[in-house]
């Protein structure tokens, strides 16, 4: 489950499984009303550019030109790495923007830092955006 995976169609899979639905709720719900005023947009499972053919992640903060600002991957353990790598090819086209992954059966995040070009990780430090006020884990659990 990740960035490239097709599930155009009905009864099409392998489709996120609740648990992964249930965060990608849980994270939209919670950073909806705080982003909304600031002039921002959340949406879930859109395309980060208006060509619909283009990368999908779970959740990308817009900002209101409809450029990508922050985006959000949300997977499993096993499918964390790959999903991580695949968002290199987002960081290439979007540098300036925010790149999170959670593994929700680890329950890590981790927080691309463009300026050392290396992955953090909520083991060892609070992980934030400079759009939310809060910790990302605090929308996530």
């Amino acid at each position: 489950m990740g960035l490239l995976d097709n599930y155009t169609g009905v009864g099409m899979s392998p489709r996120p499984k609740w648990r992964h639905q249930q965060v990608m709720s849980h994270l939209h719900a919670r950073m909806f009303n705080e982003l909304m005023p600031k002039g921002f947009e959340p949406l879930s499972e859109a395309t980060v550019t208006d060509n619909w053919n283009d990368l999908a992640p779970d959740i990308v903060i817009f900002d209101e030109d409809h450029n990508p600002l922050v985006i959000f991957e949300i997977t499993t353990h096993k499918e964390c790495l790959p999903i991580i790598k695949k968002c290199y090819e987002l960081i290439v086209r979007f540098p300036k923007s925010e790149y999170f992954v959670y593994d929700y059966e680890a329950e890590i995040l981790y927080a691309y830092d463009s300026h050392n070009d290396l992955w953090r990780n909520s083991e060892e430090e609070e992980l934030y955006s400079r759009y939310l006020n809060r910790p990302i884990l605090d929308y996530l659990a």
